[in-house]
């Protein structure tokens, strides 16, 4: 099965005060904190090992999750101590723990994911690299802080990037990619000033005519947790989506 690695080095600075004491991964969402949601996902779709990449408080995270026995998951960690030079120079501290793998689960430890996203990335893993993304946005959160893609009649991805000016699509935070990312992290932490952006060095990827595709999960629900405002949004919207689920409703 597919390892999966999950991005939660940053701080959360605009989540201040309350990322002065927790990294914003442990801030809770209907009592849950929002990583152990994203590992909850992880273990319905079957997936067996996880890679954390650890920054900020990084203990606090490691004290939590442990070596992942509780959630039926293990869970191993990659320390990144110079989190601030951006999410891709995370992303490269765990490629060790990746060197045998085809291809990878990556996802962001500040998105809340609903199950069928992972799934419809599994289901399309012939097309790796690919990121899932939503052409139809249905809450403007999603939209506000969003990374824009631009993506083709082929359904590849042409363009990535907050600012861009051309899009159809965002960025759902989920990817599955292969270890042609970490050349190019490489390449583009020699040559960049920091902090570099997993998004810079996909627009690099494509520049360089390597394809990335667009696995479309349009109507999925997914949030991404940014600000104070996005965070009682999602205690809205997902404590309302579980009762709904539950059959509490």
């Amino acid at each position: 099965m597919i390892k999966a690695v999950i991005l939660a080095a940053g701080r959360g600075e605009r989540l201040s005060p309350l990322t002065n004491v927790k990294p914003k991964s442990l801030l809770r969402i209907s009592g849950k904190p929002i990583i152990e949601r994203i590992i909850d996902v992880l273990k319905d779709v079957g997936i067996n090992c996880c890679v954390v990449v650890t920054g900020y408080k990084a203990q606090i995270i490691q004290n939590l999750l442990g070596d992942g026995s509780r959630f039926d998951i293990e869970v191993r960690y990659s320390y990144n101590p110079t989190y601030h030079n951006g999410n891709a120079a995370s992303l490269k501290t765990a490629q060790r723990f990746l060197e045998d793998e085809e291809s990878f689960l990556l996802l962001m430890a500040d998105h809340l994911i609903d199950r069928s996203i992972v799934e419809k990335a599994l289901e399309n893993v012939r097309h790796a690299p690919l990121l899932c993304v939503d052409r139809k946005p249905r809450y403007s959160p999603q939209i506000k802080d969003a990374t824009k893609v631009l993506v083709d009649e082929g359904n590849f991805i042409r363009d990535i990037g907050k600012d861009i000016p051309l899009w159809n699509a965002v960025d759902t935070g989920v990817f599955l990619l292969n270890g042609r990312i970490f050349q190019i992290i490489e390449d583009e932490m020699r040559n960049t000033v920091s902090p570099l952006t997993l998004s810079r060095c996909l627009r690099q990827m494509i520049s360089a005519g390597l394809s990335l595709w667009a696995c479309d999960v349009s109507g999925s629900l997914w949030l991404d947790i940014d600000t104070f405002e996005d965070l009682m949004f999602a205690e809205r919207v997902f404590g309302g989506f579980e009762c709904l689920k539950d059959g509490t409703a």
